[in-house]
């Protein structure tokens, strides 16, 4: 007898990753998504950093995320026969000798090294970078996150297992084979549904929080080189597919306030361009975009199922969603399917 389907909320890049997933290894899914316009998947420049942070560390799941989220891109630029996954070397401004000093110690340890280049002086990168302080490269990636979630929508339509709605977890029905909404028996509901699980009365205590932020496409009056310019200042990424243009991100809000694109955040934006540049060209603004991280206070994604409910849940991946979500998604579909142990260094859903 076969099993029902697994219903996943939000068909971002969680939500996608994992109803993938959950396909590859036979199991039937059902992904609605709300189209919420501040959705993070639809604002992110894609950067996936497996090292960040002043202290350069490793996302909370460890070091094998960075590893396994590679391998699983490529896997998928595979089966949608498109490039997903650009290579980058990520040029880090330093912001002090004491950021220098952890480079250099983390350069002496394999795990790290492996993610780390060279060290530059100021200037090295013939002046365009605004680097007294020098800096250093991180082997880092870009994630062509519109043309994943376009795959990942037209795999799941053809089989008929994307559908537009909102589900309330008023509308789940328990019962002890699993649950039903809107007439339909599903095995287990998987909550992918970023900022909007804030307000999910199933996961309350997990402390998820919704943080505002703003993103300019800008395009340069004359050209400039094609890296990824790295900084406390914030980040200048070209575009995948976009020739000449360049993401500008990204202003942090206030965590739980809405998400809008404001004068303020663009000034600040524009503010931080030298900064990152030494002498930043004039910028045409081609597009002003707001959206909303999904995020936790210990800044750890959650995972696992909800005690008490045939659910499960895979949210809170904040700014280092690109490199943790692919990783983490197979894990989730390894314990729902064969029970294998979650990874180290997640939150689990607390009961109600």
């Amino acid at each position: 007898m076969s099993h029902p389907p697994f219903l996943i909320v939000g068909q971002g890049l969680a939500g996608s990753l994992v109803a993938l997933s959950l396909l590859e290894r036979g199991a039937a899914v059902t992904v609605v998504d709300d189209g919420a316009a501040d959705a993070p998947s639809r604002v992110t420049p894609g950067l996936a950093t497996p090292i960040a942070g002043p202290r350069l560390t490793f996302p909370p799941s460890g070091a094998a995320t960075a590893a396994g989220s590679w391998q699983r891109y490529r896997r998928l630029e595979r089966l949608f026969g498109q490039r997903l996954l650009q290579s980058h070397d990520i040029l880090h401004m330093a912001g002090g000798r004491e950021e220098l000093r952890q480079f250099q110690k983390r350069s002496l340890d394999p795990a790290f090294a492996h993610w780390l280049g060279r060290q530059f002086s100021p200037g090295d990168h013939d002046g365009v970078l605004a680097d007294p302080w020098g800096g250093f490269e991180i082997r880092g990636r870009q994630v062509n996150v519109p043309a994943l979630l376009s795959h990942a929508a037209a795999a799941l339509r053809a089989q008929d297992a994307l559908r537009d709605g909102v589900v309330n977890t008023a509308d789940l029905h328990i019962d002890a084979d699993g649950l039903s909404w809107q007439g339909q028996r599903y095995r287990e509901v998987i909550f992918c549904d970023g900022p909007a699980g804030s307000a999910n009365p199933w996961l309350a205590g997990v402390g998820l929080q919704r943080v505002p932020g703003e993103v300019l496409t800008v395009s340069p009056a004359h050209p400039i080189p094609s890296h990824i310019y790295h900084g406390r200042a914030g980040y200048l990424a070209p575009q995948p597919g976009q020739h000449g243009l360049f993401r500008l991100g990204a202003t942090y809000g206030t965590p739980d306030t809405p998400a809008a694109p404001t004068e303020a955040g663009r000034d600040t934006l524009l503010a931080q361009l030298p900064r990152l540049l030494s002498r930043p060209p004039r910028m045409e603004v081609v597009d002003h975009r707001a959206g909303t991280r999904p995020a936790t206070p210990q800044r750890c994604p959650v995972l696992g199922r909800i005690p008490g409910k045939p659910a499960a849940v895979l949210n809170g991946l904040g700014a280092r969603a690109m490199l943790q979500a692919p990783y983490l998604a197979e894990r989730l579909a390894e314990h729902l399917l064969e029970d294998a142990p979650l990874p180290e260094g997640c939150l689990t859903p607390r009961p109600e």
